[in-house]
This record gives C-alpha cells, sequence and structure tokens, in this order.
C-alpha cells in the first residue's frame, strides 16, 4: 500500500538501472564507486525508493553507456523503442541481412547456371553482384585496378616460382 508502483518512472529507472548493471556484470558498489556515492544509495535507486536528480542519472547513464530514455522506459516500450532507432540508421542489421539474403541468392542462381554449363547465365547474375557494389564508375574503376593488381601480382608469383624452379634444375646439373 505504502510502496511505489511499478510503472512509476522512479521504479522503471531502478529496475531498468538494475537489470543493465546486471547485464554489464557489475556490483552495485562498482556502480557506487563509478558514481563517487555509497553502495546504498545505489540500492535505493534501485527499488525506487530514492529518486536521483538528473545530474546522477547523467552520470549512471555515462557509468553504463546507455541513453537517459534507455533508463526510464518499460523493457517492451525499450525493445521498440532501440528496435526502431536502429531501424533508422542508415546501416542496420536488417539492412545486412537483406543485402547478404539478396546478393547470395544471385550466387546461388550464378551456381546452378555454372553447374549446368550455361556460362552466360552465370555471368548475367554475376554481373548483377558487381552491379550492386560498383554503382559509380569510381568503383569499376576501383575494380579495375584491383583486378590489373591481382593479374600482377599473380603473374609476378609465377615468375618468381619460374626463375627458382631454373636455378634448382641448375644446381642439380
Amino acid at each position: 500500500m505504502f510502496g511505489k508502483k511499478p510503472d512509476q518512472i522512479e521504479t522503471k529507472i531502478g529496475l531498468n538501472i538494475k537489470r543493465i548493471r546486471k547485464a554489464q556484470g557489475l556490483t552495485q558498489k562498482d556502480l557506487a564507486d563509478e558514481l563517487g556515492i555509497i553502495e546504498q544509495t545505489v540500492s535505493k535507486i534501485e527499488r525506487g525508493v530514492f529518486t536521483p536528480s538528473a545530474d546522477t542519472i547523467m552520470q549512471v547513464c555515462d557509468a553504463l553507456n546507455v541513453t537517459p530514455n534507455e533508463l526510464m522506459l518499460d523493457n517492451p516500450e525499450l525493445q521498440k523503442w532501440q528496435s526502431e532507432r536502429l531501424e533508422h540508421q542508415e546501416h542496420s542489421v536488417n539492412g545486412l541481412v537483406e543485402d547478404i539474403t539478396m546478393v547470395q541468392q544471385l550466387f546461388a542462381k550464378a551456381d546452378i547456371a555454372r553447374d549446368t554449363k550455361d556460362p552466360d547465365t552465370e555471368k548475367a547474375y554475376l554481373d548483377q553482384i558487381i552491379q550492386i557494389y560498383a554503382w559509380q564508375n569510381k568503383d569499376i574503376r576501383e575494380i579495375a585496378e584491383w583486378l590489373n593488381r591481382r593479374h600482377l601480382n599473380d603473374y609476378l608469383q609465377n615468375m618468381q616460382m619460374e626463375v627458382r624452379q631454373a636455378l634448382i634444375t641448375n644446381q642439380n646439373h
């Protein structure tokens, strides 16, 4: 009757601090030392008994490497917020999964074409992959330069092996 309800902000902040602290393998004493307060104060904050100042909340955020939003949201709300935040980034996990899936599907189709001895179709799929990654003229130039360096490197390695083999052959005669 006299306790705080779980939906009150102090309780949410406290529960989130505790969850994040434990997930990071920190004790209450570790966090207290980082904040320059006593362990009992961390305990009171985590239980929602003590309302931390805005400065203390910001210190906790720095110590735990989180944002104030992450301390104030319920776990389902936090998960939704984190998911939405990640998806609005230029580079997201879902975007990476989509890229990998699309390219691997093209590689699979190219492999099938190769296995069925259809080099034109295989080349068409491989060209699509190249176009995904080399969509600007500078990208095509970098690919051409890379291929040239690879060719020269292979050529030099073969030349070295031939020279070495010739030297071995000459020493044996």
